[in-house]
């Protein structure tokens, strides 16, 4: 937090506090919406409702399109539908929806009612489609033309009709069945002679997107051919929708974050709950009790090999390394896999080449680790089987959880599961347990020449 920043917000809740709303407001005046927003969630809930009361209509619904679903919910949870109703009708189709989307339907009902029969018919489109599809994540706003209009007719429809379309990159154009032909960037539109026939200077080279193809596919798109506006459409190739740059950064941001939480065993809602202590418990305890059970899983297996360490308790010592060694080596695969997954470059229909990577990479690295700890384990107990022993397992252990690490999140994506699960608490687990397994069988095979 900047000292600008935290001495406005020391400021804002002492207005607050002493009920001088309309200081608070004017502290807000000059500050960009996202600042705002940035300075609501610092504020407690009672905070939050006071203050966002006392906006008007227009600020009011810039700052609220930047806040978190969390603060969202909380200053949402009793505004007058009347207030809602204003607020909806000042945002873009698509912010809209989203703010509908976790309000109950009843509500809903009554603030579409309210607004514009047109807005209104878009807002509910937008509803109907799968939040994390392109549909979800577009907007109804747009520009389009007849692909026989000139360059003249068109800028001439650009100024009557974007004067309040934000982010206009491209205008879309169509045919006679109104089906995406091509679009025309703003560039392009400027320098093309007025004469000129749109469907002569277009660009065909960008494919419209499909509008239920899933949101990280539509920003692989817009990364690979480094797009800042695309054309969305139905089954028919009809134009429906837009998306542009702002909402495929808000979509990496948010599937980095899934990603990342995911791999810790938790959830990405967990940032919105605030304090709400049960809440976030309720996503950390699922994977911490499958690493309870893993964990007595293990004890178990000791357990089983007890005669083996009871002969030779010197093979206790190389317990630890050996699950350590095989959890970071899982986590460095599958780490790199659930990336690879997310962007594309691990191709699900070349799996063999991925898997022949991991295969030498295991190799080599189960090499390097069971020589080193094979030498340590011989120069700290003076024991040759006991160091051989050691770096068997600690190979064997490495190039198990290197594949276990590759081969767990491919297949959870082939069942339809989110591979970042498989990173953190599955992999890890899974890899101690087999890490232990590969350690004690070997040194039983071995242990008539461990013990002298």
């Amino acid at each position: 937090m900047t000292k600008e920043r935290s001495d406005t917000l020391s400021l804002l809740k002492a207005d607050l506090n002493k009920n001088r709303l309309a200081e608070a407001v004017q502290l807000l005046a000059d500050l960009h919406p996202a600042d705002i927003a940035d300075l609501f969630e610092a504020l407690d809930e009672h905070e939050k409702k006071k203050l966002f009361r006392e906006l008007d209509i227009d600020t009011a619904s810039e700052v609220i399109a930047e806040l978190s679903e969390f603060s969202q919910d909380q200053i949402l949870a009793d505004l007058p539908h009347q207030r809602l109703g204003e607020i909806v009708d000042e945002l873009d189709s698509d912010d809209a929806a989203d703010l509908l989307a976790s309000v109950p339907k009843e509500v809903v009902e009554e603030v579409l009612a309210s607004i514009d029969v047109e807005d209104s018919r878009e807002v509910r489109r937008l509803l109907a489609y799968d939040e994390e599809t392109a549909g979800g994540i577009m907007q109804a706003e747009l520009l389009a033309v007849p692909q026989e209009a000139t360059i003249a007719d068109t800028i001439k429809h650009v100024r009557e009709h974007g004067k309040d379309l934000e982010g206009l990159a491209n205008i879309f154009v169509i045919n006679s069945r109104k089906q995406v032909v091509g679009q025309l960037s703003l560039r392009r539109l400027i320098l093309s002679d007025p004469g000129d026939i749109v469907a002569e200077v277009m660009d065909t080279s960008v494919r419209p997107i499909p509008v239920d193809m899933d949101q990280e596919d539509v920003a692989r798109i817009f990364q690979k051919y480094d797009i800042i506006s695309a054309a969305v459409v139905d089954s028919d190739d009809n134009l429906v929708g837009r998306i542009t740059i702002d909402d495929i950064l808000d979509i990496v941001e948010e599937e980095i974050s899934e990603d990342v939480l995911r791999m810790a065993g938790t959830h990405e809602d967990e940032l919105n709950y605030g304090d709400q202590i049960w809440k976030i418990s309720r996503y950390r305890l699922p994977w911490l009790i499958t690493n309870l059970f893993g964990g007595l899983l293990t004890g178990y297996l000791l357990w089983l090999f007890k005669v083996t360490l009871a002969d030779a308790i010197v093979l206790i010592t190389f317990v630890p390394v050996i699950t350590a060694m095989g959890g970071n080596v899982g986590i460095q695969s599958s780490t790199i896999t659930v990336r690879g997954l997310a962007t594309g470059d691990i191709d699900l229909h070349r799996l063999g080449r991925t898997i022949f990577k991991e295969v030498r990479v295991g190799l080599l690295m189960a090499l390097a680790c069971g020589l080193t700890i094979g030498i340590a384990a011989e120069l700290w107990h003076h024991n040759p089987a006991l160091g051989f022993t050691v770096g068997c397992a600690m190979a064997g252990a490495i190039v198990v959880a290197s594949l276990m690490g590759t081969l767990v999140p491919i297949g959870f994506k082939q069942l339809g599961i989110d591979p970042a699960v498989a990173s953190g608490p599955f992999v890890t687990t899974a890899n101690d347990i087999t890490g232990i397994l590969i350690y004690l069988s070997t040194s039983t095979a071995f242990l008539k020449y461990i013990v002298r």
